[in-house]
């Protein structure tokens, strides 16, 4: 009897052993390469995303509805705001971007034949919500100083909030904290909170629904003056 339970107690030590050496091979890799790695994973299954969102910057908000069909579609409507951006409509596809100003009555149209959201000269041809993801991997890739605060709900599903510290201005994000938070399931940002205090958050949305391909097309308006620039 004294065997048995010798053995079995060799065993356990064992089995604790191999468990505690897998979990420090786990934590032993990079934070930002393991956070980098899982986004990418997630984001690969996604295909579309539709929802509402609020972006904040100081006393300004503005309440829009958003299409994405990765990669490279995107149509935003901007619901409520100030006067200068009520009613704006950006549409992108995979050969033009498209802005409409319904204060001013005009169309800008700029070419996406050749758009690459890495890219550093592309003002006006991309949006900063169809980069944003890229932009975080990017980010993340570079291996920065992240603190993993939690779990938190947004826009009704889960979300892993992190906080990372950006030493320097970089093209997508100025220097100071920097706050994300990533779906669990898709990686896609949900909220973010720069150190500007600009401020994108979903308040609802839905994955990998079918969106009409006639939502990435754009007709001018009557009477709008069509205006075409180079990206």
């Amino acid at each position: 009897m004294q065997f048995y339970k010798t053995h079995q107690l060799i065993a356990w030590l064992l089995i604790l052993t191999i468990s505690s050496s897998v979990s420090g091979c786990s934590a032993d890799r990079p934070v930002a390469e393991r956070l980098a790695g899982d986004m990418e994973t997630a984001l690969a299954d996604l295909q579309t995303v539709a929802g509402r969102l609020e972006i904040s910057s100081g006393p300004v908000t503005l309440q829009q509805e958003l299409w994405v069909q990765r990669p490279g579609f995107l149509r935003t409507e901007t619901e409520a705001g100030p006067a200068a951006y009520a009613g704006t409509i950006v549409v992108l596809n995979d050969q033009e971007g498209w802005f409409y100003n319904p204060a001013l009555n005009m169309v800008t149209v700029t070419d996406r034949s050749n758009y690459d959201p890495i890219a550093a000269a592309e003002a006006g041809a991309g949006s900063m919500l169809e980069r944003m993801p890229t932009d975080i991997l990017t980010l993340l890739r570079a291996a920065p100083a992240i603190n993993e605060v939690g779990v938190d709900q947004v826009a009704g599903r889960a979300t892993n909030h992190l906080e990372i510290v950006i030493a320097g201005q970089t093209q997508a994000f100025p220097a100071g904290l920097l706050q994300l938070w990533l779906d669990q399931q898709y990686g896609y940002p949900l909220k973010v909170i720069n150190s500007s205090g600009l401020e994108i958050r979903f308040t609802t949305v839905k994955f990998n629904t079918e969106i009409d391909p006639l939502t990435f097309v754009f007709v001018p308006p009557p009477g709008a003056l069509v205006r075409r620039v180079e990206p």
